[in-house]
């Protein structure tokens, strides 16, 4: 993975199952990759500032794959009802502001413009609460890779200046059309959107043979 060598084990369901079972071994894997990115940034002597209770970073534009929405809305759907309400209530405000402010259409693109208007909305992500997330364990993978050495303070900056991100191969793009190659992404935010009409049609396919297609999208990604 880049320069970073990275031995981990992964276990998969063996039979046939669809793509968002084997989204906790994908989580383990990105997981490995930051660990292995931590170890030599400590090495060299710096330190990582992200810390919990900081959740400027979960105010940034956040994209999430199909698999990976699939297996949050099983999350959801296991909440408690009093959660599950309050949890509705978030998303659905934070679902009205993007609609107002005329993002939503531009969701899917890797657009500059859009992540830093998207930023100056100041809209947390429905599962910040106490400015930690919720769902930590079962954070998107993209989460797992965002990490800073520079002060916390300047993560709330409109435009990020001074921010220095952790170098990490994004291994969470490979998410990213795993079942299709005609998918794209989506703003978490929009998540219980997505769901009013998302795709019914997945396959499945063995464990082995999902975890396959996520390392040869990482290995034909350019750069």
């Amino acid at each position: 993975m880049g320069d970073l060598k990275v031995v981990h084990p992964i276990t998969v369901p063996s039979g046939s199952v669809r793509a968002a079972a084997v989204v906790p071994a994908l989580q383990g894997l990105v997981n490995a990759v930051v660990t292995a990115a931590e170890t030599k940034l400590g090495e060299a002597g710096t330190e990582i500032s992200c810390r919990k209770g900081c959740g400027a970073c979960c105010r940034q534009l956040l994209p999430v794959s199909r698999t990976e929405a699939e297996r949050l809305l099983g999350v959801i759907e296991a909440m408690p009802a009093k959660r599950l309400r309050a949890l509705k209530e978030r998303f659905a405000t934070a679902s009205a502001a993007i609609k107002a402010a005329g993002l939503a259409e531009k969701a899917g693109r890797a657009d500059r413009e859009l992540s830093v208007g998207y930023f100056a909305l100041g809209i947390p992500c429905p599962f910040l609460e106490e400015e930690s997330c919720s769902i930590h364990p079962e954070r998107p993978l993209v989460c797992r890779e965002y990490l800073v050495t520079s002060p916390a303070e300047l993560c709330a900056g409109p435009q990020q200046d001074g921010v220095t991100p952790v170098p990490v191969p994004k291994v969470s793009m490979a998410a990213r059309g795993l079942q299709d190659e005609r998918e794209s992404w989506f703003p978490l935010a929009l998540l219980l959107d997505w769901a009013k009409t998302r795709p019914r049609d997945g396959v499945k396919r063995t464990g082995p043979e999902w975890v396959q297609r996520f390392l040869k999208r990482i290995s034909s990604r350019p750069g």
